[in-house]
């Protein structure tokens, strides 16, 4: 997962030495984030699999998930998406991965808690979520430590992604779910336990907000767009800016 963020980091270098007029730098950061993300598609993508695995082996997966289908794969495109720079790797293998950790990943608490599916026992009876990793095709010696464990905020990348890939009834699963589990029965809507309580992983859910939204703004060139992923035609929503906030609404024809 740090691949996502590594060329994430290297496109980010290189819209900011363009912004500084600093065409080489640019160019070579940018060059640099196409072989990664390259390399990356070379060595983790699994075909046969349908998502991205770790490069390890029997030596040295001691804690890795290795060709499990980990939650955090491709947890960079949170904030891809919020700079503005879309995908991360290639579009249609992104999306199949992301739909395998809705498929895969998915557990649900029976009625019986002494059997607990999320490994801090947070979920009460038929809380549903997406736990960390899931081993559909074996795994390497015993897999992760952690990969019982359900967090909404693990979610969010997950969900802004499948925003972004425009599988909409995919993202309204995996949020609905949360939501769910936070509606005010059982627990708080403001506080969603992670490691401990008030947990600022949270925090994450904003990106689902802007791709639901699809909300793109540009401080420097002072360019706003909004790209909704559902009701188009009769559209309104609240957006932040630099220096300012606002509603925006559309109404007509989608597109």
């Amino acid at each position: 997962f740090i691949g996502s963020y590594w060329v994430t980091g290297l496109k980010a270098a290189a819209a900011m030495a363009a912004l500084m007029g600093d065409a080489p730098t640019a160019q070579k950061y940018r060059e640099r984030a196409g072989a990664a993300a390259q390399h990356y598609e070379t060595i983790c993508w699994r075909e046969d699999f349908g998502y991205y695995v770790a490069d390890v082996t029997e030596k040295n997966c001691r804690s890795s998930y290795g060709p499990g289908c980990f939650v955090d794969q491709l947890c960079g495109i949170g904030l891809s998406s919020a700079c503005g720079f879309g995908h991360i790797f290639q579009p249609d293998h992104e999306a199949r991965a992301r739909d395998a950790i809705r498929k895969y990943n998915k557990v649900t608490q029976p009625m019986d808690k002494r059997r607990p599916v999320d490994g801090q026992n947070h979920f009460f009876p038929g809380d549903s979520g997406i736990t960390v990793c899931t081993y559909p095709h074996g795994k390497l010696k015993d897999g992760m430590t952690y990969a019982t464990l359900v967090s909404s905020g693990f979610a969010s990348p997950v969900v802004a992604g499948m925003l972004l890939d425009r599988n909409v009834a995919g993202a309204l699963e995996i949020a609905g779910n949360v939501r769910k589990r936070h509606d005010g029965r059982h627990r708080s809507p403001w506080n969603e336990p992670e490691c401990g309580l008030l947990y600022s992983r949270a925090m994450a859910h904003w990106n689902i907000y802007d791709q639901a939204c699809g909300h793109t703004y540009d401080s420097v060139t002072a360019a706003l767009s909004f790209d909704p992923r559902s009701n188009a035609s009769n559209f309104k929503c609240f957006f932040i800016l630099a220096e300012g906030w606002g509603n925006f609404s559309q109404t007509g024809p989608a597109g």
